[in-house]
C-alpha cells in the first residue's frame, strides 16, 4: 500500500534511474533524418503502477511490471498532422490510483522535447484515458522520438523529470505527410472547435452559425500564400479573408471573398505582408469544415456555381411553428386563444398581399416554464439566447434548420430592451401584434427593411446618397407595419408566383403606360383590369426600378394617389450577409429635404412620390419617366395612373 506522511510519499523498494539515454538510429527515408541524438534522462519508480499499454496508429504495445524507463524505439507510431488519437492504459498491483500522463515529441528534431508545442498530449485518470495528440504541420514528414510519462498524483514537470512513483516509456513517431488535396469532414469525428485560430493545415468542425464566424491564421507573412477551404454541413456561407492590414473583413471592403452555393468556398491570399491572416465566415450554415493551408496555392475543394444572393422565397406556404415562453414572476400575457386570433389576421394579410397566391399555417407547442426570474436575463441577455436555443432544442426542432417552408418563432415578453427581431428562418417575438408578426415572417423568410435613398437636392446618384433604414414608410418591411402596410412591389416579387411579367411588365420602349393600384387585392386576385406595376432597367443595366401606384396609404400623406412610387433594386447594395439579404429595396425620395426630422428620421420620405406633371431621369441614362394623368374610382382596384415613358 501507499502511506502518505506530511503530504510526502513514501514508497517500498529500489528506484532505477538511467543517466543517459542510449541514443537510437532513426528511420532514413524522411525529409528531416534525425539520427543518432542523445535525449535527456528521465524515469520514474515504485512498485505500485506501470504503464500497461499504449495505443495509437500503428502501435499497441501491451507491457507488465513496474520498469521506470524502457526504450520501445523499436515499435514506430504512425501519426499524422493534425488530431491522433491515443489511449493510454495504466496497470496497478493493487488499488488503482490516479495517474497523470503526458506526452511528447520532438518535433523539429533538435534533440529536446522543450519547445513549445512538444507536449502534445496530456491527462489524467485512474483507467484507461483516451486522448488527442496534436501535431502541426511543420512535423510533417518527420521521423523522431516519442515519451511518455506516467506520474502518480501530479504530472511530471518536464520531459527530463526523475519522479518516484510512475513510468516512463520512449517510442519511435512517424508523421506522414499532409494530403492537402483532400479534406475530411471534420463534424463527423469531433465536435466544434472553441479555437480562434487555425493551426496550418489542421482542418476543424467549424459551430453552427445564424449570422457569423470568425478565425485568424498565424505565420501567413513567412508562408508566401494562405489557401483558405470550406466545405460539408448544411446552409449557405460565404468566405471571407484579410492579411493583416484592416483586421477582420467588414461588409463594403476590399477584402477576399467567395461567394458560391451552400457551404464550399475557396479564398486564396498570395504573397501575405502581415503576421495575421483574419477570416469571417457568415451566413446561416451548420456542420461546416474549415482549413487553412500555409504555403498552399490552390484549395482542397473546387467551389461550385456563383451565389446569385437570396432571389426568392421558393414555397408557395409557409408554417410557422410557435415556442411560448414565460418566466417564473413573468408570464407570457399571449394567450393561445389570442396567438390563433393574430395569426389568423396575419393570414388573411398575406392572402390579400399574394392575391391569393400564398398560404399561412402554424402550430402552438406547449408553453415553456422558465423557473427563474426575467430579472436575471435582462442583466444577461446572452445567457438568455443561449437559454432559449437550448429549449427549442430539447423540444426536438433546429431553429435554424427546421426544414423547408418553416419558420421557428419564439415569443416571449421582452427581455431587457431586446426588439422583436428575425433572420431565415428564426423569429424573436417580444411585442405580440399582428403587424410585428408580419413584419418580422417577412424578415425569416429572408427580406431585409424597406430602405429610403436620401442624398441632398438630388434623387439618387449624387455621390452622397446615403441608404435610411426603414426608410419606406408606406411599406410593410419599412415602417407600414403597425398598420398592416402593402409590400411593396418589388419585395411582392421575392414571393415565387406572387406577381406575373404580365402583370408588372418590364418596359423596353417608349410609349404611355397605365398602372392601375396594385393595393387592392384580395384572395381572389389583383381585381384591377391591367398591369399594377412596370420595371425599367438602369443605363447601367445594373439596377431595377419598380413603379407602383398605392392609393390606401394616407396615414402620412394622402398625395401619394396622385404619383407614383418608385422602389430601385441593387443600388447600394452592401449587406454582410448577401447569400440572405441580397434583395433589398430602396425607394427614391422624388422630393429630398422637403420635411424637417423633428419627429422621426423617415419623415421627409412621406412625400417621396414622383407626382403628376413631374420627371425623374435615370442618371446612368436609362429612361425618363413622367406621370401625366390619373383616373378610374379613386381608392379601388379600378384607380388608375399613367406614366409616360422616353428610353434614352
Amino acid at each position: 500500500m501507499k502511506i502518505k506522511l506530511s503530504n510526502q510519499l513514501l514508497l517500498m523498494g529500489s528506484c532505477f534511474i538511467p543517466s543517459v539515454l542510449a541514443s537510437t538510429h532513426l528511420h532514413a527515408n524522411t525529409e528531416k533524418n534525425i539520427q543518432n541524438v542523445n535525449y535527456c534522462a528521465s524515469a520514474g519508480g515504485g512498485n505500485y503502477e506501470h504503464i500497461a499499454g499504449v495505443s495509437t496508429s500503428g502501435l499497441n504495445n501491451l507491457s507488465s511490471g513496474q520498469i521506470p524507463y524502457t526504450d520501445f524505439t523499436h515499435l514506430t507510431a504512425q501519426l499524422n498532422v493534425g488530431q491522433n488519437q491515443i489511449t493510454l492504459t495504466p496497470g496497478f498491483v493493487n488499488s488503482a490510483y490516479t495517474e497523470y500522463w503526458r506526452v511528447y515529441i520532438d518535433l523539429n528534431g533538435d534533440g529536446d522535447f522543450s519547445d513549445a508545442d512538444e507536449l502534445v498530449g496530456s491527462g489524467s485518470s485512474n483507467t484507461s484515458l483516451t486522448t488527442q495528440l496534436t501535431i502541426p504541420s511543420s512535423a510533417q514528414g518527420i521521423t523522431s522520438r516519442m515519451r511518455i510519462a506516467m506520474k502518480y498524483n501530479s504530472p511530471v514537470a518536464n520531459a527530463c523529470e526523475n519522479f518516484s512513483a510512475g513510468e516512463v516509456e520512449d517510442y519511435t513517431v512517424r508523421i506522414n505527410k499532409r494530403d492537402t488535396s483532400n479534406l475530411e469532414d471534420m463534424c463527423l469525428s469531433q465536435a466544434p472547435t472553441d479555437e480562434s485560430a487555425l493551426t496550418d493545415s489542421i482542418p476543424v468542425c467549424v459551430k453552427s452559425s445564424s449570422q457569423f464566424q470568425s478565425f485568424s491564421v498565424p505565420g501567413a507573412d513567412s508562408a508566401g500564400s494562405v489557401a483558405i477551404t470550406t466545405a460539408y454541413g448544411k446552409g449557405n456561407l460565404t468566405l471571407e479573408a484579410r492579411n493583416g492590414e484592416g483586421g477582420y473583413p467588414r461588409p463594403g471592403d476590399d477584402s477576399l471573398r467567395s461567394k458560391h452555393v451552400g457551404n464550399t468556398e475557396c479564398v486564396i491570399i498570395t504573397n501575405p505582408t502581415k503576421y495575421w491572416t483574419n477570416i469571417v465566415m457568415r451566413g446561416l450554415f451548420k456542420g461546416a469544415t474549415i482549413v487553412a493551408d500555409l504555403g498552399a496555392t490552390s484549395c482542397r475543394k473546387e467551389p461550385g456555381a456563383i451565389d446569385p444572393g437570396n432571389v426568392a422565397y421558393e414555397y408557395p406556404h409557409v408554417n410557422v411553428i410557435i415556442f411560448p415562453f414565460s418566466f417564473s414572476d413573468t408570464p407570457l400575457t399571449w394567450t393561445a386563444d389570442q396567438i390563433h386570433a393574430d395569426m389568423e389576421t396575419v393570414k388573411q394579410y398575406y392572402t390579400e398581399q399574394s392575391y391569393g397566391r400564398f398560404t399561412v399555417t402554424w402550430e402552438i407547442k406547449p408553453e415553456i416554464f422558465i423557473n427563474e426570474p426575467k430579472s436575471k436575463y435582462d442583466a444577461n441577455t446572452k445567457a438568455w439566447h443561449q437559454l432559449y436555443a437550448d429549449k427549442i432544442a430539447e423540444a426536438g426542432v433546429d431553429m435554424n434548420f427546421p426544414g423547408a417552408a418553416n419558420l421557428v418563432m419564439m415569443a416571449a415578453p421582452q427581455v431587457s430592451t431586446i426588439n422583436s427581431q428575425a433572420g431565415p428562418p428564426f423569429i424573436q417575438l417580444y411585442h405580440h401584434k399582428p403587424g410585428t408578426i408580419a413584419h418580422e415572417m417577412g424578415h425569416a423568410m429572408g427580406l431585409r427593411h424597406s430602405m429610403s435613398v436620401e442624398a441632398g437636392n438630388h434623387v439618387i446618384n449624387s455621390g452622397s446618397d446615403s441608404i435610411r433604414n426603414y426608410g419606406n414608410p408606406h411599406a410593410m418591411m419599412g415602417m407600414g407595419a403597425h398598420t398592416l402596410e402593402e409590400y411593396n412591389l418589388m419585395y411582392k416579387s421575392y414571393f415565387k408566383g406572387w406577381l406575373s411579367d404580365e402583370e408588372v411588365p418590364l418596359i423596353a420602349s417608349s410609349g404611355t403606360y397605365r398602372l392601375y393600384a396594385f393595393d387592392h387585392g384580395s384572395s381572389s386576385g389583383t381585381n384591377a383590369p391591367g398591369s399594377i406595376g412596370m420595371r425599367l432597367q438602369s443605363g447601367n443595366e445594373a439596377y431595377t426600378y419598380w413603379l407602383e401606384y398605392r392609393t390606401t396609404n394616407d396615414r402620412y400623406n394622402s398625395n401619394t394617389k396622385n404619383g407614383v412610387l418608385v422602389n430601385i433594386k441593387g443600388y447600394m447594395e452592401n449587406e454582410s450577409q448577401p447569400s440572405f439579404w441580397n434583395h433589398r429595396s430602396a425607394l427614391l425620395d422624388m422630393t429630398p429635404n422637403s420635411r424637417d426630422n423633428s419627429r422621426w428620421a423617415q419623415e421627409d420620405e412621406t412625400d417621396a412620390e414622383l407626382t403628376i406633371g413631374k420627371s425623374f431621369t435615370d442618371p446612368w441614362g436609362g429612361f425618363k419617366i413622367t406621370p401625366i394623368a390619373k383616373g378610374g374610382l379613386e381608392d379601388t382596384a379600378n384607380a388608375w395612373i399613367e406614366v409616360n415613358v422616353e428610353i434614352l
